[in-house]
């Protein structure tokens, strides 16, 4: 692979890595919070102001950020038994394919996302009770979808590699 795609390979992937480390600290906050409420609940009878509004959106963001180590390593549920009766070779080119499909799939997507957080900046839209802008949200949303693409894009790369050197 030429040297200026195996950086930037190495770069995505400390970027894919630093968003799971985020999605795992989210993991902890949504916990917490979710602990605290029910403590306040059912000890002093007042709960945690906002605590839906943050798990909502804490959960968002763990799946967001999450989704692209989550694909690089493959843990997504697939189901490839037509797959089997494939040669090595027709199978690195079919994965290489839907990949590439995933990729623009998510480009859209990720568009789609960041247009939407454009008009609730514009419409000033918050959460019910905690008053939070929605649109952040949406652009940070937005930007894992597009590492989420690029590491689609890499494992289509390494796919048709794959398929060449078979």
């Amino acid at each position: 692979m030429p040297k200026i795609l195996e950086k930037s390979e190495r770069v995505l992937n400390r970027i894919v890595d630093i968003q799971q480390l985020i999605a795992n600290v989210f993991l902890l906050v949504i916990m917490t919070i979710i602990t605290l409420d029910v403590l306040g609940r059912n000890l002093l009878n007042q709960p945690v102001k906002g605590s839906y509004e943050m798990t909502e959106l804490g959960a968002a963001l763990v799946v967001f950020f999450a989704l692209a180590i989550t694909h690089r390593k493959g843990d997504h549920i697939t189901i490839d038994f037509l797959l089997d009766r494939f040669s090595e070779k027709t199978k690195y080119r079919l994965n290489g394919l839907i990949e590439l499909v995933i990729s623009v799939v998510l480009f859209f997507m990720a568009r789609h996302i960041f247009e939407n957080g454009l008009r609730m900046m514009e419409r000033n839209s918050t959460t019910t009770d905690l008053m939070l802008p929605v649109h952040p949200f949406l652009f940070v949303i937005s930007f894992t979808v597009i590492i989420f693409m690029l590491t689609a894009v890499f494992k289509a790369i390494t796919y048709f590699r794959l398929a060449v050197n078979k």
